[in-house]
């Protein structure tokens, strides 16, 4: 029974693999170098939806939007924006499921997590956008269209302990992240909305430093039930359902008795986390902000629990 365990997880990474280079390598690939030639950064272009993006059906209301996205989720054969990957509903479904499977065997696979997300979650990305449009800060974002990057992380580096920006310069510095290591969106077949999709994707780490939640399984998960909360993303609630059989049974009592109704309460009680601007609030101290946006922290866990870490 041990030795079945990794064939599983190695046939899960092959099956997933394989349907990552049919379906995303070459053209993932293609555009780092188109976009590499043009501005000489090719991780930030594979994933930077706002330089084709086009102005109409912004702010013509949710009628115009609707028929927009539908055209957009039917068949596309045209690349919408560097690094997208159109594909059939057939081709998304198989790629949902293999990326899904493995995903669930190699959570720490940010691109087989992210495809399942793209690939499952058009309508809660839909919802996501009309919000951001009802919102004045929301649909000021969808109009700029600001990115988190390394340039944002240096500008954070140089502020206090104390404030919002100088501790995620802390928790990156510590933890050795980079903005710029995150998979691009690919799968989204519209341009706005994969926008929504990358967004959500680079505030991830902002909102571990504004709910103090740790970077650890049980953390990850927690966050991940919380972003469910928040977002309605298909994919976080498959994560936070199907992932915690990977830990041993004490931290998993902690995830489901103590995380799990923190992450509920804490994500109806925040702010609209898409709508905030992060940006502009890097320099308040972050309990203020914690105030100002109603963000509650995260249970710590026993010290016990935490040896592993």
């Amino acid at each position: 029974m041990m030795a079945s365990r990794p064939m599983l997880r190695s046939a899960c990474s092959r099956l997933a693999n394989g349907f990552e280079n049919v379906w995303g390598g070459r053209t993932y690939a293609s555009s780092s170098a188109s976009w590499a030639s043009s501005s000489g950064e090719a991780r930030e272009s594979t994933h930077h939806p706002n330089d084709d993006c086009p102005n109409d059906g912004r702010a013509d209301g949710s009628e115009a939007s609707t028929s927009a996205s539908s055209s957009s989720s039917s068949s596309s054969t045209r690349e919408l924006y560097p690094g997208h990957v159109p594909l059939t509903m057939l081709q998304k479904s198989l790629l949902s499921v293999a990326a899904g499977v493995g995903a669930v065997a190699f959570p720490q696979r940010a691109d087989l997590v992210g495809a399942v997300g793209e690939t499952t979650g058009w309508w809660a990305l839909r919802r996501m956008r009309d919000r951001m449009r009802r919102d004045p800060t929301g649909r000021d974002i969808l109009a700029r269209r600001p990115r988190i990057t390394d340039e944002f992380l240096e500008r954070c580096h140089e502020l206090p302990a104390e404030t919002f920006g100088g501790a995620y310069a802390r928790f990156m510095g510590t933890r050795k992240f980079n903005p710029n290591d995150r998979p691009p969106v690919r799968f989204v077949d519209d341009v706005e909305l994969a926008y929504v999709a990358t967004r959500s994707r680079e505030v991830h780490d902002l909102w571990h430093v504004l709910f103090q939640c740790p970077t650890t399984v049980q953390g990850e998960l927690a966050l991940k039930a919380l972003e469910f909360a928040q977002t309605g993303l298909p994919m976080a609630a498959l994560g936070a359902a199907f992932a915690p059989i990977r830990l041993d049974v004490e931290k998993r009592r902690f995830l489901f008795h103590e995380m799990y109704p923190w992450a509920r309460r804490a994500g109806a009680r925040a702010a609209d986390l898409m709508c905030l601007d992060y940006e502009g609030e890097i320099g308040t101290d972050l309990q203020e902000l914690r105030h100002k946006w109603r963000i509650t922290p995260a249970p710590q866990p026993p010290k016990k629990a935490d040896k592993s870490k």
